[in-house]
């Protein structure tokens, strides 16, 4: 007599194949994004190991505190690190034949042919005291940037001073157009992300050129990417929305700075070398300043003698040939 439905072993079987055969598809499914984030994260191993010290500086362990150009150091604790980059290899450029293309393409067509143009009619539509006040709000509403790094880089007494001058110039100063904090006596803080790498021990990595960007190095450009993150407005702005802001922003600043543009061109004779050296000794000044900034709030906070004594630096931020092409 034929059984009416199927076998039992038959069927017992068929379902341990098909229990088999979803165990092997769910494996097969997941093992390439598996394999696709094991292959990101050893990238990013290999820039950084790439980015973390210049050829010409002692590795780890082989001279006193040096590693990629900054001091290791407990963030929190050892007060009495510096930074140390100045030992570095001076002006790390080995890219300079693509730097300097793209520095002439950005100062000679860029900025000769659109910016500087249109910043010298914006300058003669708005007088001087508007387009501070849009520097102003362009820079308050930049302020959960400033914040985040304040923390990352452990500097409680910057990040509440960020948050007083936020709620003051937003509230008393008009949305930030006017300056009250600075009245009273809330100083700004610059914090940026690749002042945060670099106290977390990452090196400056090679000088680095790129179209429509201001001079950076390979830190300060992933800082910048990561800044770029921090940006509220990019999140409530429609992509084209976002760029016109960064362009107006970036009109508006070229237009309070066309004397020291000139008086810069018109005082130096290789401009790309004056860019380069200017920004890298800038950069220098400014994560050794947030060392010692960092030293003194600790040593504030805890009642202690302070600790850090800054070094004497090369070059001062407030030179012309500095500061004048790190405008974005």
């Amino acid at each position: 007599m034929e059984n009416a439905g199927p076998n039992p072993r038959k069927r017992r079987t068929q379902r341990k194949a098909g229990s088999l055969d979803l165990v092997m598809n769910q494996h097969t499914q997941i093992e390439t994004p598996r394999r696709l984030l094991i292959a990101a994260g050893l990238l990013v191993v290999l820039i950084g190991a790439g980015c973390a010290r210049s050829p010409g500086v002692a590795a780890p362990g082989t001279g006193p505190g040096q590693d990629g150009g900054v001091r290791h150091a407990q963030l929190l604790g050892d007060s009495s690190s510096t930074y140390d980059e100045a030992t570095a290899e001076e002006d790390y450029d080995p890219w300079q034949p693509f730097n300097e293309k793209m520095f002439y393409f950005n100062h000679d067509v860029l900025d000769r042919y659109l910016v500087k143009p249109a910043a010298t009619g914006w300058s003669k539509v708005a007088p001087e005291p508007a387009r501070r006040g849009l520097s102003r709000f362009f820079d308050n509403l930049d302020m959960p940037r400033r914040l985040v790094n304040n923390i990352l880089q452990a500097r409680p007494i910057g990040a509440a001073r960020e948050l007083a001058r936020f709620t003051v110039n937003t509230t008393v100063g008009v949305a930030g157009f006017l300056d009250v904090a600075s009245k009273l006596k809330i100083e700004p803080s610059d914090a940026d992300a690749g002042q945060t790498l670099a106290m977390y021990g990452a090196g400056p990595g090679p000088y680095l050129v790129l179209p429509t960007f201001p001079p950076l190095t390979v830190r300060d450009a992933i800082g910048r990417g990561i800044d770029g993150v921090m940006d509220p407005v990019s999140y409530v702005l429609p992509f084209f929305a976002n760029r016109a802001k960064s362009i107006v922003t970036a009109i508006n600043e070229r237009s309070l700075n066309l004397k020291l543009f000139a008086g810069v061109e018109a005082s130096v004779l290789d401009l790309y070398s004056a860019a380069r050296n200017g920004y890298l000794q800038r950069r220098r000044v400014v994560v050794e300043r947030a060392f010692a900034s960092r030293s003194r709030e600790w040593d504030q906070m805890l009642g202690r003698t302070p600790t850090y004594v800054a070094q004497p630096s090369a070059a001062q931020p407030s030179d012309p040939s500095i500061v004048a092409y790190e405008r974005p």
